[in-house]
């Protein structure tokens, strides 16, 4: 399986955790969801902003995982229509590799509310963004990422990555 991104604890950080012996896997489905006037899902906790997404629970795909993140966090039907990749994070601090698979979705129906009950997700504004807005904040979050938000550092260059691989791809 081909990594369009891997990223360590060693490629952020001046004095990065020692890599662990051992990671535990935690696979997760992510992506790029557009509406029907091509406007772009991103999410905000007033520090940083990502695209909808998280963790595989056990039976699922990562397409299913996929459909079902984006209607907890977004409130939104999606149709899986491509796959732009997968990614790794080796984090090293939390000994835990995330092997995450990046799709693009397209809203089907209606918009609704997200469903989701997690506090963190509940914490987050849902903005619809063109493609160049979208690429501005995720160009720019990156240079004020707090340095004791270390998921941050991972999620907000990976998801950077990702998004300039599928805008590359459809030029």
């Amino acid at each position: 399986m081909e990594y369009f991104s891997i990223i360590k604890d060693a490629d952020i950080f001046d004095n990065p955790s020692l890599e662990p012996v051992e990671y535990k896997v935690r696979l997760t489905a992510k992506g790029t969801v557009f509406d029907g006037e091509g406007k772009v899902a991103l999410l905000s906790n007033g520090e940083h902003s990502l695209f909808p997404g998280g963790g595989v629970d056990e039976g699922e795909t990562f397409e299913q995982a996929f459909i079902r993140e984006c209607k907890e966090e977004i409130g939104c039907d999606i149709k899986v229509v491509s796959s732009i990749g997968k990614a790794k994070q080796f984090r090293a601090k939390n000994q835990t590799v995330y092997d995450v698979d990046f799709f693009v979705g397209r809203v089907v129906g209606e918009k609704g509310m997200p469903t989701t009950t997690e506090t963190g997700e509940l914490a987050c504004s849902l903005s619809w963004l063109s493609e160049k807005e979208v690429l501005e904040i995720l160009e720019e979050q990156i240079a004020h990422i707090r340095a004791d938000d270390y998921p941050a550092h991972f999620n907000c260059r990976t998801h950077l990555v990702v998004f300039k691989k599928y805008l590359e791809s459809k030029a």
